[in-house]
């Protein structure tokens, strides 16, 4: 029996291609950019009892590259269409086999060749292209609507070689991928292919600093139980989720509080992932994309490999996307899911030398997706304390680009002579529509403030803490504040605790950055959302994404921006926090030739939600 946030299974999107072809008569010229499962309201969802309480529909999103218009479509996984309707001024994410033909059509393209010979590079075949989009200001007499990528380029030295340590400065061709056509050609500079080899392969390398093997045994087996999607864990209780979009999500977050189930979460997601630039040079100032909205960071899971992504008994789930031309490709071990020690969950000596100690151990639910040179983990965590933590693991390897070398270029980092990784920011958006207790929840800001030397504050240490209850959309976009220790909590002012007080869950932030491209910038406008680090909006089922739902060449002003502006009441309402988190890299030459991980993320925390700490209820290990 499939419940209804499973994800659309590939027999599933099948049978969805074949009606949506049929239904509304795709053809050659019709791209499937999005095959996303068109998820249940959440009464829906609290009244399902059976396949017969509840039908299987998709959101179909299609690009019409001969009229260069964007369709959604519902339609049932039987055929049933429930609506069918264009989206005026949009343009639809770049499918892999559109970047596929882009590229292809590029390295055949003569003028491309002939710049790459004068590079003394006779071989088009021994370049690396990507599809990137513009990011930046699209040429004045390109500037007309039509869809566009730009090919920055990297010379294959050897054929197992690292690419990255060898850009092509100053050429790339721009492609109207609709028309499969190059329509204009940079061809600007002659700094000469920085040639040295930056090896990582351990066939290159040796890899010869070892350690003993560390063995992970559960001879029992994991603690954790899988029904389909649905997972088990100690006194939780969630479920598993993957969009084409948005990759890993999470639904329907419940803990067993002495014998009753109480909901957290109704859905957990990072819902846009932006990169922004800070190289003004002409090969790097375009490279501000978003993974997420722009290209669909699902399409791009990695099958995970036990021993090297994975350690430990493990888990894993299969998902299935379907590409630009309908197929549907199953992506093996798409979802790790583990238990992991995770040293003391707390601890106290007594003066009489009695201790009691308890050993913490965590549930993982994580996937990895390959975005051109970076990899990006996803891990969600669920703690025996009732917390649960968010974490992105940033790798790969770093952009590169061409000067001179010893050149001063302000906005990069030189990590080999001639070779230069700009300045880039990692900007991610989590979407958490937390139900504490129930629907109706308020979000609370809390600071530290000491008053003054005097009554309150007589020996100068005292502080205290206020809370503001943000109570409209457009006063709830908020900053972190470390002087004031700010935080935000989640409350249910309809539920009171043993104390009296709403039960809650609190934001905690973690390592954080903020956006150094200007407001105004073309980047700045489209990804309006990371100017604060906090939002707070009425839940709405078609708000689902921050930068809005077409953010490819898009104007800007869309999504969180274009909501607010609504000013709805958010106190003691369905609302939706959206929390801006992120990093800013200053490439390190240690980071080359492949970075060691990076994080950033958040925890959710319980705050007032439990009389008690649930951690006291865990038993001794042996």
């Amino acid at each position: 029996m499939r419940h209804p946030l499973d994800p659309l299974s590939a027999v599933e999107q099948e049978q969805v291609v074949s009606h949506a072809k049929t239904a509304w008569k795709l053809d050659h010229r019709h791209i499937f950019s999005m095959v996303q499962l068109e998820e249940p309201t959440k009464i829906q969802i609290l009244n399902w009892k059976s396949d017969e309480d509840f039908e299987r529909v998709a959101r179909v999103t299609i690009w019409n590259m001969a009229t260069a218009t964007v369709s959604e479509g519902l339609i049932s996984v039987d055929g049933v269409v429930k609506e069918w309707k264009e989206i005026p001024g949009a343009k639809s994410p770049v499918s892999v086999i559109e970047s596929t033909i882009a590229l292809e059509v590029a390295r055949k393209d003569q003028s491309v060749i002939d710049a790459l010979k004068r590079r003394g590079i006779n071989d088009p075949q021994s370049i690396h292209m990507e599809a990137w989009p513009i990011g930046a200001q699209i040429p004045k007499h390109l500037a007309d609507g039509r869809r566009l990528i730009w090919t920055p380029m990297w010379h294959k030295v050897t054929a197992d070689g690292n690419f990255y340590a060898h850009p092509i400065s100053g050429l790339h061709a721009i492609v109207d991928i609709d028309a499969h056509k190059v329509v204009d050609l940079e061809d600007k500079e002659d700094i000469p292919i920085p040639q040295t080899p930056g090896p990582y392969r351990a066939s290159q390398t040796g890899g010869t600093v070892e350690l003993k093997p560390l063995m992970i045994h559960q001879p029992d087996g994991p603690s954790f139980t899988v029904d389909d999607w649905k997972i088990n864990w100690e006194r939780w209780q969630f479920r598993i989720g993957f969009d084409q979009r948005e990759g890993l999500v999470i639904h329907d977050v419940q803990f067993n509080d002495n014998g009753k189930m109480r909901r957290i979460a109704h859905r957990l997601s990072i819902a846009e992932l932006v990169i922004p630039y800070g190289d003004p040079s002409q090969g790097a100032y375009r490279k501000n994309a978003f993974d997420t909205g722009e290209y669909g960071l699902g399409n791009f899971t990695n099958s995970l490999v036990l021993g090297c992504d994975c350690l430990g008994e493990i888990y894993y789930l299969d998902a299935a996307v379907t590409e630009g031309d309908g197929t549907v490709r199953t992506i093996k071990n798409a979802i790790c899911m583990h238990e992991e020690d995770f040293g003391i969950l707390w601890k106290h000596v007594d003066v009489d030398g009695h201790t009691e100690v308890r050993r913490a151990r965590r549930f993982v639910a994580s996937s990895i997706v390959t975005v051109n040179n970076y990899e990006y983990g996803y891990f969600w965590y669920f703690y025996q304390d009732g917390s649960i933590e968010f974490e992105a693991k940033l790798t790969g390897i770093v952009l590169t680009l061409a000067d001179h070398p010893g050149a001063d270029h302000p906005s990069a980092t030189e990590i080999e002579p001639g070779l230069f990784a700009p300045y880039h920011q990692h900007i991610l958006c989590a979407r958490l529509d937390l139900d504490i207790d129930g629907t109706e929840n308020s979000v609370v800001e809390v600071e530290s403030f000491a008053h003054p030397r005097g009554e309150k504050n007589p020996y100068g240490g005292a502080y205290e803490t206020r809370e503001t209850t943000l109570k409209s959309e457009s006063g709830a976009g908020r900053l972190m504040d470390v002087m004031k220790s700010r935080y935000w909590k989640v409350i249910n002012p309809n539920r009171k605790n043993h104390m009296n007080q709403p039960v809650g869950y609190k934001l905690v932030p973690g390592h954080n950055t903020f956006p150094l491209a200007l407001e105004d910038s073309v980047l700045g406008k489209r990804a309006a959302f990371m100017y604060k680090h906090l939002w707070v909006t009425r839940n709405a089922q078609h708000e689902r994404y921050p930068a809005g739902d077409y953010p490819f060449q898009h104007d800007g002003g869309a999504g969180i921006p274009e909501w607010i502006a609504a000013d709805r009441d958010i106190e003691n309402e369905d609302v939706v926090v959206w929390y801006v988190f992120g990093t800013n890299h200053i490439p390190r030459i240690e980071d080359w030739p492949v970075m060691p991980v990076e994080r950033a993320g958040f925890h959710l925390k319980p705050s007032g939600f439990f009389a008690r700490s649930p951690a006291m209820d865990v038993a001794p290990s042996e």
